[in-house]
């Protein structure tokens, strides 16, 4: 079931609001003066004559009614307490016109939602009962609305156009209360509605009943929809304007606080105002951003990142604490505002024999800590980079991924080098400039075999240049695959890695 809401001339709504109850038919005009024309206007000055376009001189000279100025503001406000009574009827509600879209560019500046009330009949009762309080909700605040309830959503737009009261339609009687319409409420061009009032189609009614086929024929697919609409069977996808979750909160201080523990007390309430909103949306906190506003009128800006979102208070407060022990304000804080992005929590079910990791906040607080002694660009997660340079990596924040399930079947073996950090000094003997026989681990050891040399040198441009040559080699006894390394500033020889 869906219910629509419409209220006609709201410009008009959203200033009598305001004013109080006056004689003079109420006239909302728009433009620069001398050239203000009509923008919209009140019942009554509807059966005066006045029209929408028509000029403020020609109406100020044949009618008596007030005049006022357009006051967007005052629109979108008004406009906000409207949306704000549906959202207490559906959590999912579509704009089709408002002040946002200049009304759709409709005829007349009219305020259409469309509600969808599934799930909503243990609130509100009946459809009979959820019109009737949608509709006194409305009048209490003082807007004059047609509010339709039926099976088809353009339906119910049809019909709350149509009305300034309830209409309740259900999937028997809704045609029924379609058929009665005139014609003019569809939305469409003048051209279509000309063509058929030559026909001499009036009503919704005897547009249902004009056979399909030669409807379509003569008016195409644009005739076809129209006829959908009158019987009640157009489809409607259901845009809902999905409100922005922000939050954040805010402390003004009456003296400078320069105290740590302090904050902290002042942090802790503020976190958990936080925490409970994104809580009530099912949501955890993925990253917090402190701002502190310091008595000499500078800023001060922290974030802390769980490696996962969390919705726990107290280990969010013992990271903000952490790092405003590692960074401290330079001055007193004035004011304080928390940032929080919200985030879908994490959830992992592990096996019953699978082994026991730690806890994701305990190993945030670990992080902490270590960066808090080590210094922040030395705790993280290494990774490599696209260099020739040996063991060249950098480090990033540690990000927790999941598993990686092995590919079953049958994998080719291949040759593994375990390296050596540091790597052992050898002393090497050439024969016909290649390795003949090494010293190593006060050991010597003759060469069988041996592959290379490999050359490979950079990073001369920044002052941590390297330039040496790889062997590969095989020992005669023991039998072992070894990696050698001879740098060429120093002459020396290394023994790097062992081949499995």
């Amino acid at each position: 079931m869906f219910t629509a809401i419409h209220i006609p001339e709201f410009p008009v709504a959203a200033r009598q609001c305001h004013l109080p109850e006056q004689r003079l038919p109420c006239v909302v005009v728009s433009g620069i003066a001398p050239h203000e024309r009509v923008f919209a206007r009140c019942e009554r000055a509807g059966e005066q004559g006045i029209a929408h376009g028509m000029s403020r001189v020609q109406a100020e000279a044949g009618f008596s009614a007030a005049f006022h100025p357009r006051q967007p503001a005052e629109e979108e406000a008004a406009y906000a307490r409207v949306q704000h009574l549906a959202n207490r009827f559906s959590p999912r509600v579509e704009a089709l016109a408002s002040p946002d879209n200049e009304y759709a560019r409709q005829l007349q500046p009219a305020v259409v939602l469309l509600l969808d009330r599934s799930g909503t009949g243990r609130l509100f009762g009946s459809i009979e009962q959820y019109g009737e309080a949608l509709y006194s909700e409305l009048r209490s605040a003082g807007f004059f609305a047609g509010v339709a309830s039926a099976p088809n959503a353009e339906a119910a737009l049809l019909l709350a156009r149509s009305t300034r009261g309830i209409v309740c339609a259900d999937r028997q009687s809704v045609r029924q209360h379609l058929a009665r319409l005139h014609t003019s409420l569809l939305p469409c061009g003048g051209n279509a509605l000309a063509v058929l009032s030559r026909w001499g189609i009036r009503t919704l009614g005897e547009l249902a009943a004009l056979p399909e086929a030669a409807l379509v024929s003569r008016l195409g697919q644009a005739g076809r929809r129209l006829q959908l609409l009158a019987r009640g069977e157009a489809e409607h996808l259901l845009q809902p304007e999905e409100e922005e979750f922000a939050l954040s909160a805010t402390t003004m201080l009456d003296a400078p606080l320069e105290v740590l523990e302090s904050l902290l007390f002042v942090l802790s309430p503020m976190l958990e105002t936080l925490i409970r909103q994104a809580v009530e949306r099912a949501y955890a906190l993925r990253a917090l951003q402190l701002t502190l506003q310091l008595e000499r009128g500078g800023e001060y800006n922290i974030a802390v990142r769980p490696a996962s979102p969390t919705q726990s208070r107290d280990m969010l407060l013992k990271l903000l604490n952490l790092e405003l022990q590692a960074h401290p304000p330079s001055a007193g804080i004035m004011r304080v505002t928390l940032d929080a992005d919200p985030a879908q929590p994490q959830t992992a079910q592990r096996g019953l024999f699978q082994a026991q990791f730690p806890e994701s906040d305990k190993l945030d607080l670990l992080l902490a800590r270590l960066r808090s002694i080590a210094g922040e660009g030395n705790v993280g997660s290494p990774q490599l980079q696209n260099s020739h340079r040996e063991d060249a990596f950098t480090v990033s924040a540690f990000q927790p991924r999941p598993a990686v399930t092995p590919a079953q079947g049958h994998l080719p073996s291949r040759l593994a080098v375990r390296r050596m950090r540091p790597p052992q000094a050898v002393r090497v003997t050439l024969c016909d400039d290649q390795p003949g026989q090494l010293v190593w681990q006060g050991a010597r050891v003759i060469i069988a075999s041996c592959a290379g040399p490999w050359h490979t040198s950079g990073s001369w441009w920044d002052g941590e240049a390297w330039d040496h040559d790889l062997w590969d080699v095989v020992t005669a006894e023991p039998a072992q695959a070894l990696r050698l390394r001879q740098d060429h500033a120093s002459s020396a020889w290394f023994v790097v890695g062992l081949y499995d």
